[in-house]
Order: structure tokens, then C-alpha cells, then sequence
């Protein structure tokens, strides 16, 4: 089984210790946040006096409230290398000995856990994001977003009278294309002005599915964060873009 962590040199995912769990969690943000907390985790030795210094002073470092206070924002998250991936700073790949009890989850937990989507996802599912998605910010949106994936390979499989395999995307045009799909995470124009990460709302210390949707358009408008009032415009636009996407995997 792939492990969807760390995949690869060129991107990790770091959504099970709270990197998107902030109200502000764009790009920009959270780049500077992971920046600063790496610069200040690699100013001093590790050892358990420090520490305690450490997650004092890397709350401070947070500009952004939390979505969902119950969900834990991990202060040991940080650049494992010059920024193209985040990860654990505790882990034993940077310092020869596993120094992640220091964290509050502690060494086993964080060893041993797996997202849903090592589960949940086909291994060409897991490797079509893998390829198609570059970079830590958007790798983590895509590749922990169940029914983004499923849906949209769904409608593309329909579309082109099969499914997308891996090898498909050995085609760097392919690739690119799938991957501009993949992107609407990221920056889709219609998404709602509210407390949103995904098809998740949060209120009151809580999270809920914003609606049980059963149509594949509305499901992946949804995970796209989509507002109410532009939902119908939001959806003619989605069906354009597949449809161009299936009429360019048609002649690839």
C-alpha cells in the first residue's frame, strides 16, 4: 500500500495535524506560518526544557483562529526540506531518534495512523493525484477529499468510456490537464464566504457535512465549497470544464 504521507520528493500532506484547521488557511498564510515555525524549531537543540519553550512560543506565531478548536493544530508541523514539503519536525528522518512524544499525540499515535483515503482510495485513484498534483498546499487539499476524487474520476471514466489510470498520466499534457482539474480546490471561483473546508461547515467548536448530497455535480461543488447563491451558475461552469476535459482526454 502506498503510504499517501510523503509520496514522493515533491509534495506530503500534513492534514492530520491541523494544517487547513484554521479560518484563514490559504496558501500564503500557512506558508508563512510553516516558514517561521521551522526557522524557530531549527534556532535551538531539541530537548524537553526547549520544548515547552518552543510550543509557547509557536502559538504565538498562529495569526488565524482555529475552524474547529476541537481538531488539534499540530505546533511541530513545519518544512522538512526548503519548503516543497511539509512535515513532522519530531521525526526521526531529521534527527536519527524519534522525538515525537514530545507532541500531543504522542510517538504511537502518530506512527501508526493512516487517513481514510489509504483505505477508501483504488491505487489508481491514490496515483493519479500523486501525478497530477505537485505541491504540498494543493496535494493535501486533494488527496484527503474522498468524493472530490471519486466523483470527478467518475464522471471522467463515463465520459471517455473508461476509467483514468495511472499511465495515463505518464502523458505530461494529460497530467497537466488533470491536474489544472484538480486546482478548482484551490482557487474555484464561486466558493462561499463562510467557516468552510471543503463540504465541512463548522460552528460552535463542531463540524458537519454541509449537505448529503446524492447528484455527483453537487457532491463536487460541495467539496469546492460552493455558495448557495451561485450554486446553478457554479454548476453550468463545472460541466463546461469537465466537458473539456473529457474532450481533451478523448483525443490524447
Amino acid at each position: 500500500m502506498k503510504v499517501l504521507c510523503h509520496p514522493d520528493l515533491e509534495k506530503s500532506c500534513g492534514a492530520c495535524c491541523g494544517l487547513y484547521n484554521y479560518v484563514d488557511h490559504r496558501r500564503e498564510t500557512l506558508t508563512r506560518l510553516l516558514q517561521k515555525r521551522t526557522l524557530l524549531f531549527l534556532s535551538k537543540k531539541p530537548s524537553s526544557e526547549w520544548i515547552s519553550l518552543y510550543k509557547e512560543e509557536a502559538r504565538q506565531l498562529e495569526t488565524s483562529l482555529p475552524l474547529c478548536k476541537e481538531i488539534y493544530c499540530c505546533e511541530f508541523l513545519g518544512f522538512v526540506d526548503q519548503g516543497r514539503r511539509v512535515g513532522c519536525l519530531l521525526h526521526p528522518a531529521l534527527w536519527g531518534e524519534d522525538l515525537r512524544d514530545f507532541s500531543f499525540y504522542g510517538k504511537k499515535l502518530c506512527s501508526e495512523h493512516l487517513c481514510p483515503s489509504h483505505t477508501y482510495f483504488t491505487e489508481d485513484e491514490k496515483g493519479i493525484v500523486i501525478k497530477a498534483v505537485n505541491d504540498w498546499y494543493l496535494y493535501g487539499l486533494v488527496i484527503t477529499d474522498l468524493d472530490f476524487v471519486r466523483e470527478s474520476l467518475a464522471l471522467i471514466a463515463n465520459g471517455i468510456g473508461r476509467s483514468l489510470k495511472v499511465r495515463d498520466l505518464e502523458n505530461p499534457f494529460v497530467r497537466g490537464e488533470v491536474g489544472k482539474f484538480f486546482a478548482f480546490k484551490e482557487n474555484w471561483p464561486f466558493k462561499a464566504h463562510r467557516l468552510r473546508l471543503g463540504k465541512y461547515w463548522f460552528s460552535e467548536g463542531e463540524y458537519r457535512i454541509d449537505h448529503p448530497w446524492d447528484d455527483p455535480w453537487d457532491k463536487i461543488l460541495g467539496c469546492l465549497e460552493t455558495g448557495k447563491d451561485k450554486w446553478e451558475e457554479a454548476k453550468l461552469y463545472l460541466k463546461e470544464q469537465m466537458k473539456k476535459l473529457i474532450s481533451f482526454l478523448r483525443r490524447s
